[in-house]
């Protein structure tokens, strides 16, 4: 069987995974398309940085593997057996200092970046590649880039994220140009497809939602030390505690449910959420886990929440965690919003505070059973490569 190889701009630095765990919709990809009968070698463009970021996140500059080209300002890595990594590392402290999330527009769009994908593309000898962009930040370099066709995974609408509010003009003019010159894209919510569609006139948009790794439950089940003794039932939540949390149903919830413990698995990403959690003796914030040991954390949960705000202005995300609960037979029960309905067979949906509180308090499950090869990567990315005429 003839194999593709597929030049891959993921969102997050392949550094994070290294030290987290390959936890995010990108690299899910990227690992489930590496494995892929269709596919042969994968280059994966990864994000600018400077010994600033190095510092600040404590990475190491060097990716574990076997480096094939090194420079001043440029790598090559192999990762995996058919993974490679091109590295850009620029002197530029201050101008990401100053620039912040600007910094990396300017930086994806250098010239010199883009010649050295194409210098790592005769290294490994890619064969008319096909391009896969997960990265708004990056439109320039994915417009650039040769390939034999073109997708753009507009997972969550960054123009709605707080974060990125004092430069939504310059991501418009991102998602614009990819409207205009990329002709494939997906994304994992509904709100966004019908918000491209109407914004930007994209002409071919498939939703493809987050997926989950198939062997997310395999492994021997050890009891983590910090909630072995923590009292039950355990309700838990495992993510980012971020600006999609709604503090207010999450205290309410504690209050109802005193005879509940309330465990918190994650990183603290806004800390005025955070702050506006009561701190009540039923509640613990374990903090952020490996992925690798982050299995164990779910195991360990009696029922799991996804406590999301339904407010407008949401950006019409798709949670991975829901399905990751799922996966181990959990009791789930989230907001109506974020995706969760399209789940509603497989887990509970609260309208109101009052029946968050009620429904977590019981631990009646009587929703049906998640068929992991339904909702597997796998499966998603043989979706992508389907989009791209790969494997029809």
């Amino acid at each position: 069987m003839k194999k593709v190889d597929v030049i891959v701009i993921p969102f997050h630095d392949w550094r994070k995974s290294e030290h987290e765990g390959f936890r995010t919709r990108d690299v899910h990809f990227i690992q489930a398309l590496s494995k892929s009968e269709h596919v042969g070698n994968i280059l994966v463009v990864n994000r600018p940085l400077t010994w600033l970021e190095l510092f600040y996140k404590k990475h190491k500059l060097k990716l574990e593997g076997k480096e094939l080209i090194s420079t001043k300002k440029f790598s090559l890595t192999k990762v995996q057996e058919n993974i490679y990594v091109a590295d850009y590392k620029s002197r530029d402290v201050i101008g990401q200092f100053f620039k912040k999330y600007l910094w990396f527009i300017k930086k994806y769009s250098d010239p010199k970046y883009a010649d050295f994908i194409s210098h790592c593309s005769d290294k490994i000898e890619l064969k008319s590649p096909y391009l896969i962009n997960q990265n708004i930040f990056a439109h320039k370099l994915a417009v650039n880039v040769k390939a034999q066709n073109k997708l753009f995974d507009a997972w969550d609408n960054f123009l709605k994220f707080p974060l990125y509010q004092s430069f939504v003009s310059e991501l418009e003019s991102g998602y614009k140009d990819l409207a205009e010159n990329i002709p494939n894209w997906i994304t994992n919510s509904n709100e966004n497809v019908a918000f491209y569609t109407q914004r930007f006139n994209v002409k071919n948009i498939q939703l493809i939602k987050n997926g989950v790794k198939s062997n997310f439950a395999s492994g021997e089940f050890i009891l983590p030390k910090d909630i072995e003794n923590i009292p039950r039932p355990i309700i838990g939540f495992g993510g980012k505690l971020s600006y999609l949390i709604d503090w207010e149903l999450v205290n309410y919830i504690t209050l109802k449910n005193p005879e509940a413990s309330f465990v918190f698995v994650g990183q603290i990403l806004d800390q005025k959420v955070y702050n506006q959690i009561v701190k009540r003796e039923n509640v613990y914030f374990l903090g952020d886990k490996k992925y690798d040991i982050y299995p164990n954390y779910v195991k360990s949960f009696d029922t799991c929440i996804v406590p999301y705000n339904i407010k407008e202005g949401q950006h019409g995300g798709d949670s991975m965690k829901a399905y990751e609960y799922l996966l181990l037979n959990k009791k789930v029960v989230g907001t109506n919003g974020n995706g969760l309905e399209d789940l509603e067979e497989y887990l509970y949906i609260a309208k109101t505070k009052e029946d968050f509180a009620q429904e977590v308090g019981s631990m009646n499950n009587t929703k049906k059973k998640l068929l992991v090869k339904d909702y597997s990567w796998e499966t998603k990315a043989k979706q992508i490569l389907g989009i791209l005429g790969v494997n029809e």
